[in-house]
Formats: structure tokens, sequence, C-alpha cells
């Protein structure tokens, strides 16, 4: 490692690593629409008419099935490789779709009243809006013990969910006993009450590892995304929220007071080499985190080398004892692993160049 860092400080391998850091840009996922489609456009209800037939579909078979059945997966997916020039990237909400809601509502009632309880196995809804109005209604029932969530894997994927939407989800957190991974990609968070919410119920789940928040928009206010930080899940997604500057302070805060997290992704943001300073400072006292993802940030070769001393710094005893020894790596998808098991044992622990 020692020798790798020298050779890196001296230019080495500035260029190819350079390119390397935007490599995995390309991986983002295509089903995943701009920030912009927060806003219905204005021919929404044009664009909307065929999703909105299918959902329909979709949601009358889960009526079927939920009349026959005692378990069943909620599925309800719309449109996974998005078409930005023919097709809306998400069923924008109408209320012909509460019909629906109330009928699935109305068999979970039925079975209670003949002593069944609804088990269903697994929660995925992408790309189809929920309001508040048919989210509250779907939540109630496994607070009230008509159903029980037996997933350990809920998706609520660009459902448009924000404000008192997120507030309703952190109920179905704090009832699913099962849960260990809540993805919600493409959910604006941007009310402290939400996040405080969605924050404590992650925090209390003594299950739960692993929270996807990949374009939630939280570099828009850092102070909730420190509130997000502080639900102390295992792994964290926060790719593509643009986070800048202010954002890194409150990540440097956090990995400082040496949190719980193991891994953290920070891909396709908007930090550069000074937050690569911060966060190196950061992680000198942070002896938990094994993965930082940073692929497609502003970084150049000055803020890897920065990030690379703070795990090995060679300089002398006292630098390598005050080292990070936990990191195992910095960027995925990348010709450059990071992995320290001991301190001064690199020739046998450390795979500086996969």
């Amino acid at each position: 490692m020692e020798k790798f860092i020298r050779s890196f400080n001296s230019g080495d391998y500035d260029a190819e690593f350079e390119d390397s850091l935007y490599s995995n840009q390309a991986l983002t996922p295509t089903f995943l629409p701009t920030q912009a489609s927060y806003n219905k456009p204005d021919n929404w209800v044009e664009r909307n008419r065929n999703g909105l037939e299918i959902v329909k579909e979709r949601l009358q078979i889960c009526i079927d099935r939920w009349s026959h059945d005692r378990g069943f997966d909620l599925v309800l997916k719309y449109n996974n490789q998005w078409d930005p020039i023919n097709e809306e990237p998400i069923v924008w909400h109408e209320p012909i779709l509460d019909e629906y809601w109330n009928k699935l509502e109305a068999k979970i009632d039925r079975k209670k009243q003949l002593g069944i309880v609804t088990k269903m196995d697994h929660i995925e809804i992408t790309n189809v809006e929920m309001k508040k109005e048919h989210l509250d209604p779907f939540v109630a029932i496994f607070i009230s013990g008509r159903a029980t969530n037996l997933s350990d894997t809920v998706h609520f994927d660009n459902v448009n969910l924000c404000g008192e939407g997120i507030i309703s989800l952190s109920k179905l957190v704090d009832v699913s006993s099962k849960l260990r991974m809540l993805h919600l990609h493409h959910n604006r968070i941007d009310n402290m009450d939400s996040a405080r919410c969605l924050s404590r119920s992650l925090n209390l789940h003594h299950r739960i590892t692993h929270l996807q928040l990949a374009h939630c928009d939280l570099g828009s206010s850092p102070e909730i995304l420190s509130v997000i930080l502080q639900s102390d899940v295992r792994h964290i997604n926060l790719s593509n929220n643009n986070i800048d500057s202010l954002g890194a302070v409150k990540i440097a805060e956090y990995l400082g007071d040496d949190p719980p997290i193991h891994r953290i992704n920070l891909y396709d943001n908007r930090l550069n080499d000074d937050d690569a300073i911060l966060i190196s400072q950061a992680l000198k006292m942070n002896r938990n985190l094994t993965h930082l993802h940073l692929e497609g940030n502003d970084l150049t070769s000055i803020g890897v080398k920065v990030l690379l001393t703070s795990v090995y710094d060679g300089s002398s005893l006292n630098a390598i004892s005050q080292s990070n020894h936990t990191l195992q790596q910095f960027f995925q998808n990348s010709w450059m692993y990071l992995s320290i098991a001991s301190i001064g044992s690199c020739t046998e622990n450390c795979a500086c160049l996969a």
C-alpha cells in the first residue's frame, strides 16, 4: 500500500484513475426519470391514458388473487424501461384508481371477518403514483392487524411520495417486522417532519439494514440529509441526489462520529476535491465504514490522493496509527480497490490494484 501511494503521489496513475472515476455513470437505471418528472406535464391526462389502463388491469388481478389466496405478492409495476419520448415515466393518480384500492381493502376486511389474516409476501410498487389518500388505507390494514407484511424487501420506487406520504410509509415500516430492505428511489423527501418520522422508524427497526434513496433530491436540504443519515442503517444509497459541499459537511460530521454504517453510496453527486479532504478527515475517526462509493463526482486525482492517505499515511508511525484501517473500497466497478486488515501487513492484506 505504501509503495502504491508513493507511486500514485508521483503522478504515475493520475490519468488512468481520473478516467475510471466516471466509468460507472452509464449504469444509472434507465427506468428512473429525471428530477423534472416530479411535476405533471401539461398533457399528462393524454399521456396517462395507456398507463392507467395497465394499472387498472393489474390491480384487478390483485383483487382476484386476494379473493382466493391467504398470501400473495402485491406487485404493481409500470414501464420498467422508460421511453422518454413515447411514454410517461409514471402513471399519475386519477380518482378511478381509488375504486380498485377500496375493493382490495374490502376483500381484506371480509377475510378478517372470517378469521383469516391476509399475508403479504412481497410488496413492490414502481412508477405508479400513490396519493396519501389511498396510501393511508393500505397502511392501515397492517396497523389494524387485518394483514401482515412478511416481505423482507419493500419497493416504493418513483411513486411520487413526499411530505405526509413519507409519514404514512414510516408507519408501514413500524409494523413490518420482517423488513430488511426499503427502496424509496425517486421520491422527493423535502419536509423535515417526514424525514424525522422515516429516520426514527428506521432507527428503531432492528432488522432493517439497507435503505435505497437514489434520486430523492436530498442535496437540496443538508439539514434533511443529516436527519436521514441518523437512520443508522448499515447500507445507504444516496446516489443522484445533487449532494454538494453543503451536504458533504453533514456527511463528514456523521462519519466522524463513527456510526454503525458499513456502506454508503455517493456516486453521481456533486462532490469535489475539497469535499474529499473533509471526508478524509472524518474517515480517520471512523472504524465501522467498509465501503465508500464515489464514482461520478467532481473528483480529480488530488481528492483521491487525500482519500488514499486517510486510509494509509506512512509518513510516520503516529500517522500510520491514526489512519483508517477498516475501509475496504472507495470505488465500485473501477480498477482500484483498497483493503486494510491490520497495520504494517500491507503485502498480505492490501489489494491495491484489481
